[in-house]
């Protein structure tokens, strides 16, 4: 279980350095290595199960730059969860949450 627990901080925790690191940019400074290590650290939370800590981070009003930027990278990790997770799971309602909350910021 602590190898676990460790595992999963670590994917939330990357992703929450990669949000913190890009809040500060401005939208223009955005680098291609910030991309990847946001798709990396959402694909992660994502296969690892934790949608719900990613939709709170997508939900973030001081994300909303970086969300409509780099959020497009998530779509095929998210549709690949949202197959994989049976109907009843909640995992799987947290996906299509972040799939239509991404929907919101391009539209």
């Amino acid at each position: 279980m602590p190898e676990e627990h460790s595992h999963t901080i670590m994917a939330v925790d990357e992703l929450q350095a990669i949000i913190q690191r890009c809040q500060i940019l401005e939208e223009a400074d955005f680098k291609g290595e910030d991309f990847n290590l946001f798709q990396v650290a959402g694909q992660k939370c994502l296969e690892d199960g934790y949608a719900a800590q990613l939709l709170e981070v997508i939900q973030n009003e001081k994300n909303k730059v970086i969300i409509k930027n780099m959020g497009w990278n998530l779509i095929s990790p998210l549709v690949r969860c949202i197959f994989m997770y049976k109907q009843e799971d909640d995992k799987r309602e947290h996906c299509l949450r972040i799939l239509d909350q991404l929907a919101q910021v391009w539209f």
